[in-house]
């Protein structure tokens, strides 16, 4: 099984000049995908050579800002972590350095730099739009988008802290996910390509392939994105759930 490490960092690494990089609501019941969905999706003829659907996006569609939340992670992390980088230092230098001070300004001074480095992104209008004509990722400079009959559906992965005895990134921890309706997906929509994932399913009856868009840690985009798929789309959500990673090599 092949497996293709997706999300917003991987279009920078791969395309540098384009730059693409991870962009009143009442709780409804969620809509979970069941043997029955698995077969209607059986039925729909593939036709990997059909021309992808035409998607028009409307005045109405609901904007999820990746970018903004972003910043306000930088803002409230990255501030207080550089706050009590400047206090220990100051500390060092009015009372003497010990070895105590010392291990807590290369803490906060970690934490820091990783806020920095985490929200490099964060003007680059990242984000999704999302109504009843499809589903649109927003990057910098460009809007790709998919109309919802060619998923089949779409959840909010996420991992623990440590798999597999491996620390996993807080950046990395979760994830939107869509799964394509048919296996021709790939070829109608290359410029999908950038996030698409082959892993082990992570639900029953859901294929391997999906496209993933990894989401910034301490925010509270999954809920936002489960009430915006819910309210135009909410027979393909199929809720939040755990992700397995890959057996390393």
């Amino acid at each position: 099984m092949k497996w293709l490490p997706g999300g917003w960092a991987r279009a920078d690494r791969v395309d540098p000049e384009r730059g693409t990089v991870p962009a009143g609501q009442n709780q409804r019941g969620t809509a979970r995908y069941t043997a029955a969905d698995d077969e209607t999706v059986r039925a729909q003829p593939r036709q990997q050579d059909r021309p992808p659907a035409p998607t028009v996006l409307s005045g109405e569609a609901q904007d999820v800002d990746v970018s903004a939340s972003t910043f306000r992670t930088l803002l409230i992390g990255g501030g207080i972590s550089g706050l009590f980088t400047v206090l220990c230092a100051a500390t060092l230098v009015n009372r003497g350095a010990t070895v105590g001070m010392w291990v807590w300004q290369l803490v906060f001074g970690v934490i820091f730099l990783w806020f920095l480095s985490s929200s490099r992104g964060m003007l680059s209008s990242r984000g999704f739009l999302l109504d009843r004509s499809g589903f649109y990722a927003r990057t910098r400079g460009e809007v790709v988008g998919v109309s919802w009959d060619e998923i089949a559906a779409v959840g909010v992965g996420s991992l623990p802290w440590i798999q597999h005895n491996r620390p996993i990134p807080p950046d990395r921890r979760h994830a939107l996910e869509f799964y394509p309706a048919d296996r021709g997906f790939a070829a109608r929509h290359p410029e999908f390509e950038r996030w698409r994932v082959e892993e082990p399913p992570s639900m029953p009856g859901l294929p391997a392939e999906r496209y993933r868009f990894h989401l910034p840690p301490f925010s509270r985009l999954p809920r936002s994105l489960e009430h915006g798929v819910q309210a135009v789309a909410p027979r393909k959500w199929v809720g939040h759930y755990k992700r397995e990673l890959p057996p390393a090599s």
